[in-house]
């Protein structure tokens, strides 16, 4: 047999080739054919954009391959014989509707036969987990909820701009109740009196909760579903420009050891005060990812979270006008698991020539470094020197912003110059880097920096900030990064 056809070589070769060039491959022979086109097909979109001359895999093609789909997205005005197709491997499905093409709806006269027929997938794929819903106008029916709900396998569940009446409550929360992972966003779930009446006793299998932006419920009814959540380890809330976050009641809940499994907590809120941030860590058995965004975590938050050190992976301090640069120092010194950092600044009086205990975890570092300017070329060196020892970091935001709008000040900024001649060329060991952020502070690079970062950071996709003041070679380095990006390889994952 040749080298070429031998299923083990294929596979290496495979996972360096996108999509197009898996395609090309899959016409080559037939034994290639066989091998490319369960890859091919495992991932599959059904995209339709209304008045244009993109249009959607045929339904005949959808038929013949649907053995091989495991990954199922619908988006745009799809037909609904596009719903019918006989999937029966799934593990994920997602259902976005046309609302960027500014019309609505699937393309159907009736909408309840598409979920129906939506319904009727989820029931005959035994090994589904994932479904998204998003940007759907038409109100789901309760025989899709109730086919959620009715499913053994399905652990996430995320709804983005989904509405539900009063009339399918029950259904609904029936369908979110069996599940582990449940994001609401941007939905409005009805209910007359604005209550959890209608809500099931209890969310026994909900482990992470993620709640953005609901138009409704009210914010003190959407933390009353903690109340519900006995296994709950993760919280995620936002509650948008309007609403703020219902203190009085996340205290109250915290406070009654309802979630004795929470370890991971995202909350964002001016209005939680340093008592309050330390006795929400207080009524946390560990912490494994804490995120208090905009409050005023300060002292006494400090002194609480200290015991938590050694399990801390995640830790976002930004826009806590009471978190000084020693206090930065003084974390970065002490949790050895962490793996995401995210915070104001850190002086250069702060920076010591010395390895943090995280080094070898941290993949995500949002922190700007302030120098003094007394010696900028040497404190570049020694802040390039000490990310140079981040070797797994993937994403290096070093920008300034404006509290509490995240604004970039604008101006002389005192901190490190992306420049080779400043010491750039000693973070040649962050060959995992992904992104780079320095919004807001002034930068002199020229084309040499640009093709530096090309050479050495294969993994590199997002840049972010002015390169410098001069508009001509800012733009040329711009588009040299867009030009390169098409072409770069991601490293494989750690």
């Amino acid at each position: 047999m040749h080298p070429l056809l031998l299923p083990e070589l294929l596979g290496l070769i495979a996972g360096y080739l996108a999509r197009k060039e898996q395609q090309r491959c899959s016409q080559v022979c037939w034994t290639w054919n066989s091998y490319f086109s369960p890859l091919l097909w495992r991932t599959c979109t059904v995209d339709y954009e209304l008045h244009t001359k993109h249009k959607p895999i045929p339904v005949s093609a959808l038929h013949t391959y649907a053995p091989h789909i495991r990954v199922l997205a619908f988006q745009g005005f799809v037909s609904a014989d596009h719903f019918t197709i006989p999937c029966t491997r799934l593990e994920h499905l997602k259902i976005v509707d046309g609302s960027r093409m500014d019309f609505k709806g699937f393309n159907t006269e009736n909408p309840k036969d598409v979920w129906t027929s939506l319904a009727s997938l989820v029931s005959s794929n035994p090994d589904l987990t994932t479904v998204e819903i998003a940007e759907i106008d038409w109100i789901p029916t309760d025989v899709f909820w109730k086919a959620i709900a009715d499913h053994p396998g399905i652990r996430r569940l995320s709804l983005d701009q989904v509405r539900v009446d009063f009339l399918q409550l029950e259904t609904f929360w029936q369908a979110c109740s069996g599940v582990e992972v449940l994001t609401l966003q941007r939905c409005r779930i009805s209910d007359h009196n604005d209550t959890l009446e209608t809500m099931p006793v209890m969310f026994r299998r909900l482990q992470e909760l993620n709640v953005e932006n609901l138009l409704q419920p009210l914010p003190h009814v959407q933390i009353e579903l903690l109340r519900l959540c006995p296994q709950l380890s993760t919280f995620y809330w936002r509650g948008g420009a309007i609403h703020g976050l219902a203190r009085d009641t996340l205290l109250s809940i915290l406070g009654s050891g309802r979630l004795p499994n929470l370890d991971s907590m995202d909350i964002m809120g001016m209005n939680l005060t340093d008592l309050d941030t330390e006795h929400i860590i207080q009524c946390m058995s560990r912490v494994r990812k804490l995120a208090v965004y905009q409050t005023n975590f300060g002292p006494s938050s400090l002194r609480s979270l200290e015991p938590h050190f050694n399990t801390i992976e995640e830790l976002n301090l930004l826009q806590c006008p009471q978190v000084a640069s020693a206090n930065i120092a003084f974390l970065l010194r002490s949790c050895p698991l962490l793996r995401v950092f995210k915070a104001e600044s850190i002086s250069s009086d702060e920076i010591k020539d010395e390895v943090w205990p995280c080094h070898e975890r941290l993949i995500t570092l949002a922190l700007y470094f302030d120098l003094t300017l007394l010696d900028r070329l040497a404190e570049c060196q020694m802040v390039f020197s000490l990310l140079s020892k981040l070797k797994s970091l993937r994403r290096l935001n070093i920008s300034r912003y404006r509290t509490p709008h995240s604004r970039p000040i604008l101006g002389d900024i005192k901190s490190v110059r992306l420049r080779l001649d400043h010491g750039l060329g000693q973070l040649e060991s962050l060959r995992h880097l992904e992104a780079l952020h320095f919004d807001g502070i002034d930068q002199d690079m020229t084309m040499v920096e640009a093709q530096w970062m090309e050479e050495h950071w294969k993994a590199l996709r997002i840049v972010r900030g002015v390169f410098t003041n001069n508009p001509v070679l800012n733009k040329e380095i711009n588009t040299f990064f867009k030009n390169t990006f098409s072409g770069h390889v991601p490293l494989p994952s750690r």
